[in-house]
């Protein structure tokens, strides 16, 4: 090679110049080495002259340079052609393997011949010779001591005869990507290097692995001669694990030397150079390598136990990349695994492999990555992600520049610097001391509802026992009758909640910071004063509150709450992206239609009215551009999610009143009371209807201001549409609690954005006014803490039947109930009980008339004086009991004393029940469960697919991991 370097020695820092040492310190024999390096280009002008220049500056120089180039379009040949004392270039297909392109070059040229016995170490003809081979890619750069510091390390160690440098990231950085890699038997590539992690030395020991990168791997020719090579099949990405892993199973020891520096550009895994010679993503072909190492190499007894944690990991990656809405890596994976498998090549190379079995596998065990490590970088990298996802939440188009003014200048709290940080941090964090306040008063408030049993009252029947039973009550109804959507949405809260018991809970109990959290993500959109925007927060979670849904158990409304700040959320983002190309957000729409599929499901009357409000105003206020269409897509898409329940209230209207939980809610509503009407408070709820004047008088000052921004305006009109709702509602009989409820939301909205503007001013009056503003809030917080959330809302047992009926409906005997509710006073009612009683939405799914008739009819002529068949008929109908709780009519008693096959049974206090004689008629159910599995699957399929739409998008970054080191393509 020529003596001297034209130039690159400022390529390199003093930290890859570690030793002077050229011998071996212990004083062993005298080794003469003789290296051939190969250099494999394609399409490498980018990183050659480097390269080259590295190559110049090398203190120790190989014996021969061998340089392939690989079908380059660039003038990869001819800067090849200028390396060192190059030998002719090699001319080879673009569809050449790396480790096919070095065996044509070895055969094309040679190893370098072995020199006489007069050389450096004088006439000696004894001195042992070992060859080399030295592999370079054309996008790596050693450092000046790397060859001779593998040669050191050769000499040191004669028994190991594959060697590895350390590689660090190109073209000069201290980050480290490899010192040795190795592999799980689930084929992930691991170099035991944190990401970002700088060379600190704190990896320079010398150590034996399973595999090197092939970037710099330093190889002895009988090894390399036994092995054959690299494995053709694997032509890019695995083939250095695969050789490593063979030599090991052979007997050759594999070395890492970190002395040895190398800058490795990794061109083709980082995207950096396209992958020619063929039409596979990189990622994929990455993966189906690491599925053939490891099939062709692991041992016979492990393999079915493999092929299985290959499904199962492609199955768990394939649905994080659906997810993440990158279906393209969901079918990389499957193509991988699925084509490595038919493919059969792996079969054949297990065959070809049996003769280098000369160390057991247990003795190569420990030189691979354990299970737990991978399961643990998959945590990690899964967690970063979605946290950068998370960060990157509404920002996938990007939204114009916010200008920094002096309004919002002023919303920052000035705190002085001597206050410890974390004061510092609460003044400025109003809204995190507000919601600590409401999360501890969540549990003063729950005091009395804490214990033993399930949350009920006379709005909200018993929660179902289990998740499989709700799931059945979501899919199941008697023929004709359609099962109310919420119960579906209601079991997806459940499966994270520990049960439906807990989603019970976790609803009512938490519907005050959960409410005030959801307000906090609207009101951050559009209100800057910080002080304003917790306030505003507060007091919309208080007004859940007031409004009596806590107390009262009506879980439709507490949903409803939580949900439309969402929905208003997601609608600002709709509605504020105006950029002269991208408008819009189609993940906003998305998310806006599963919230006010969440509202249709749980309160119908305020979901319509809200769905008709954006139908009307979107065209109006956005026009037929994108944005109007999003809005309108929403709207349709959230009918389209709670489909087939839509069907059923277009016809029965009278259902558009109810909501989820419990009975009909006809009786919640302002009555013929004007007071209760005009302050949006029930009759019955736990705060006197004054309570809300203050708040509806500063509503109303707030429209004596000279400027009005549009989201007060906004407020007023939710305000008024409550209003006008819960009027129409009223007189109709359906219930118009969450109407109501939209008309605090209205004002509290209002108001906030009128402190917004006003929040500064020193005038008296102003501050007079939010004074009185914080005040009430204080009472109504005050008062929400002494009271509590108790009251028709209570914690008691399941059932509310005796204990031995409760247990004659579990199995075996799974008895059927007919509860018969008479006084003097009122009328005959009934309801027939099995597997636990009345549920949450078995209301809602309730019988026809014409499918009760038969037991509608005994009931009637029991009430007539009985004609001594009823006891027959009832058994005919697989009614095992007959229960009446009390107060019990002395006349309907004294009937079913009379009535054969009916026998007197134990019971409480003024209660009173009889067993039916079914010993000589086998009875058969009246009413008949109808599943619908067609639409429970098509509602699972429309759910994941509206979800996964308005979750953010990740980058289609289906890359080679880091540490995976591309040649080129095959």
């Amino acid at each position: 090679m020529e003596p001297e370097a034209p130039a690159g020695w400022e390529f390199f820092d003093s930290v890859d110049f570690p030793t002077d040492l050229t011998n071996d310190p212990m004083g062993r024999a005298p080794i003469r080495h003789v290296v051939t390096a190969v250099v494999v280009g394609h399409e490498g002008a980018a990183w050659l002259p480097r390269l080259t220049e590295a190559l110049w500056a090398l203190g120790r120089r190989p014996e021969r340079l061998i340089a392939v180039d690989t079908g380059s379009t660039d003038d990869t040949a001819e800067l090849l052609a200028t390396m060192p004392a190059v030998e002719p270039v090699v001319s080879l297909s673009a569809r050449t393997g790396f480790g096919t392109a070095v065996a044509r070059g070895l055969e094309s040229v040679g190893f370098a011949p072995v020199p006489s016995a007069v050389g450096p170490y004088g006439d000696d003809q004894h001195i042992p010779v070992v060859e080399w081979l030295w592999l370079l890619h054309d996008d790596c750069a050693p450092a000046p001591k790397a060859l001779e510091q593998l040669l050191l390390q050769a000499t040191m160690s004669p028994d190991t005869a594959v060697w590895g440098p350390k590689l660090r990231m190109w073209p000069r950085d201290r980050e480290l990507l490899e010192v040795g890699v190795t592999t799980s038997l689930g084929g992930r590539r691991d170099t035991g290097i944190e990401t970002g992690e700088l060379d600190q030395g704190q990896h320079d020991q010398p150590r034996n692995v399973l595999a090197v990168s092939s970037a710099g791997m330093l190889v002895r020719r009988d090894a390399w001669e036994s092995l054959r090579g690299f494995d053709p099949r694997l032509p890019m990405f695995r083939d250095d694990i695969d050789f490593g892993w063979r030599a090991s199973r052979a007997g050759f020891k594999v070395g890492v030397a970190p002395d040895a520096v190398i800058y490795h550009a990794e061109a083709a895994a980082t995207g950096e150079r396209a992958l020619a010679g063929t039409r596979r993503h990189a990622y994929q072909l990455d993966r189906a390598h690491a599925y053939y190492t490891v099939l062709a190499n692991a041992p016979g007894k492990l393999l079915p136990l493999l092929i299985l944690r290959f499904l199962l990991g492609t199955f768990v990656r394939s649905v994080w990349f659906i997810i993440g809405k990158t279906p393209s890596g969901a079918v990389d994976e499957w193509t991988a695994l699925l084509g490595t498998l038919l493919a059969g090549g792996w079969t054949q190379a297990r065959k070809d492999r049996r003769r280098l079995d000369q160390v057991p596998y247990d003795e190569i065990k420990p030189l691979f990555s354990r299970s737990v490590h991978a399961l643990r970088h998959n945590l990690e990298e899964t967690g970063s992600t979605i946290t950068e996802r998370l960060r990157e939440a509404w920002a996938d188009e990007p939204e114009e520049q916010v200008v920094t003014t002096a309004r919002r200048a002023k919303s920052t709290a000035r705190v002085a610097v001597d206050q410890p940080r974390w004061r510092r941090q609460l003044i400025r964090r109003p809204f995190l001391v507000t919601w600590v306040f409401l999360a501890l008063g969540m549990f003063v408030a729950a005091r009395s509802l804490i214990g033993s049993g399930v949350l009920r009252s006379d709005l909200l029947l018993p929660p179902h026992q289990s998740l499989g039973s709700l799931w059945h009550a979501a899919a199941a109804a008697p023929s004709g009758v359609t099962p109310p959507a919420w119960l579906a949405q209601f079991w997806a809260l459940s499966t994270v909640t520990f049960g439906p018991s807990g989603a019970t809970n976790v609803i009512l109990l938490g519907a005050i910071p959960l409410a005030a959290l959801a307000a906090w993500a609207l009101l951050r959109a559009f209100v800057v004063d910080r002080v304003a925007r917790a306030w505003g927060a507060a007091a919309y979670g208080l007004a859940v509150f007031t409004n009596g849904a806590v107390t009262q158990g009506r879980i439709g409304t507490v949903v409803a709450a939580i949900a439309l700040p969402l929905l208003g959320a997601a609608v600002h983002t709709v509605a504020r992206r105006r950029r002269v190309i991208i408008q819009g957000s189609w993940r906003a729409a998305w998310f806006a239609g599963i919230c006010l599929a969440v509202l249709i499901a749980f309160t119908p009357a305020l979901g319509l009215l809200v769905g008709i409000t954006l139908v009307v105003a979107a065209p109006l206020g956005l026009g037929w551009r994108r944005q109007g269409r999003q809005l309108v897509f929403s709207v349709v898409l959230g009918f389209v999610l709670v489909l087939p329940w839509t069907i059923e209230l277009v016809l029965h209207p009278s259902k558009f009143g109810q909501e989820a939980g419990g009975p009909p809610t006809a009786a919640i509503g302002p009555g013929d009371s004007l007071p209760h009407l005009l302050t949006g408070t029930p009759i019955g709820g736990p705060v006197p209807w004054w309570f809300a004047v203050p708040l509806i008088l500063v509503a109303l000052l707030s429209l004596l201001r000279e400027t009005r921004q549009r989201y007060e305006l906004i407020g007023w009109f939710a305000a008024l549409a409550g209003l006008a709702g819960t009027l129409i509602a009223s007189r109709l009989g359906g219930g118009s609690g969450p109407l109501m409820f939209l008309m605090t939301a209205g004002w509290i909205v209002a108001i906030t954005v009128a402190w917004d503007s006003v929040g500064k001013s020193r005038d008296v009056i102003v501050q007079a006014v939010l004074g009185l503003v914080l005040v009430s809030t204080f009472i109504t917080a005050g008062f929400w803490l002494v009271r509590g959330d108790d009251g028709p809302l209570r914690r008691g047992p399941e059932q509310d039947l005796p204990a031995y009926l409760m247990s004659s409906q579990g199995p075996p005997q799974n008895a059927s109930i007919l509860v018969v509710r008479k006084d003097a006073t009122t009328a005959m009612r009934f309801a027939l009980v099995h597997d636990g009683g009345p549920r949450m939405g078995s209301l809602e799914a309730a019988p026809k008339a014409a499918q009760t008739k038969p037991i509608t009819d005994i009931l009637s002529a029991i009430g007539g004086g009985g004609t001594g068949e009823e006891g027959r008929e009832l058994a005919s109908l697989a009614i095992d009991y007959v229960y009446l709780p009390a107060p019990v009519d002395p006349t309907l008693t004294a009937t079913l004393d009379s009535l054969p096959g009916l026998t007197r049974a134990s019971a409480a206090d003024q209660d009173a029940s009889w067993l039916v004689d079914r010993t000589k008629i086998e009875g058969k159910a009246p009413l008949q469960d109808d599943v619908r599995s067609i639409w429970r699957v098509l509602g699972i399929i429309a759910w994941i697919i509206a979800l996964i739409s308005c979750l953010p998008t990740a980058r289609r970054t289906v890359a080679v991991p880091r540490g995976t080191h591309a040649r080129r393509a095959s």
